[in-house]
């Protein structure tokens, strides 16, 4: 039996989104982050870098949100193309995520959410123009009509959905200069396993 250990995080959605698309049983522990469970011996012992999402698949415990995709997708032989070159190239745009997207997507969110007098306005810069750079790449990508980034639906959308998505509906301007990248996310939006994993925990 699979058990996800998640919350309400951009990363914890990518693996409930994932095994909503495989259609697999699973078991959801909710990790109160806002109660700091996340730190407590428990977790530890799961995840000794106290961060969701923890997948334990019957013994097998693994964490980091890419790596828990390319298991399961490896795993069920679905979400990775079954071609060498697809393959590889979705497992690409999710090592892309988790070097460009999600860090700086997260510390920009981070520059921003601190109260006026505390901001750091070079930061903001920063980030905000990073991941307008990040953003471009995947406009690029897109360019050439492809549904998705590896041309089939797979991984690297989802590891990127989970944040592109909050950053559309916030209307970011980083993200909303770039149509191609806000209607790909929206039509990744529209698919009804995504919509059910988007409700986990």
């Amino acid at each position: 039996m699979i058990k996800l250990y998640t919350a309400d995080t951009p990363n914890g959605r990518k693996v409930s989104i994932a095994l909503e698309e495989l259609g697999v049983p699973y078991e959801v522990v909710h990790v109160r982050i806002d109660q700091g469970e996340q730190m407590s011996d428990w977790f530890l012992a799961l995840n000794p870098n106290h961060k969701v999402p923890v997948l334990d698949d019957d013994g097998l415990v693994i964490w980091e949100s890419g790596a828990i995709l390319l298991h399961l997708a490896e795993k069920y032989g679905k979400l990775l193309p079954a071609d060498p070159k697809g393959r590889i190239e979705a497992i690409q745009y999710a090592f892309f995520q988790t070097g460009g997207i999600g860090p700086n997507m997260g510390r920009f969110g981070a520059a921003i959410r601190k109260p006026e007098d505390e901001r750091n306005p070079e930061m903001i810069q920063i980030f905000g123009d990073e991941v307008q750079r990040l953003c471009g790449v995947l406009d690029r990508i897109l360019s050439d009509g492809r549904p998705f980034l590896a041309g089939e639906y797979s991984i690297g959308d989802i590891m990127h959905y989970g944040w592109l998505s909050i950053a559309v509906k916030l209307g970011a301007p980083q993200v909303m200069a770039f149509p191609r990248v806000v209607e790909w996310t929206k039509r990744i939006g529209e698919r009804p396993a995504v919509q059910r994993g988007e409700q986990i925990p």
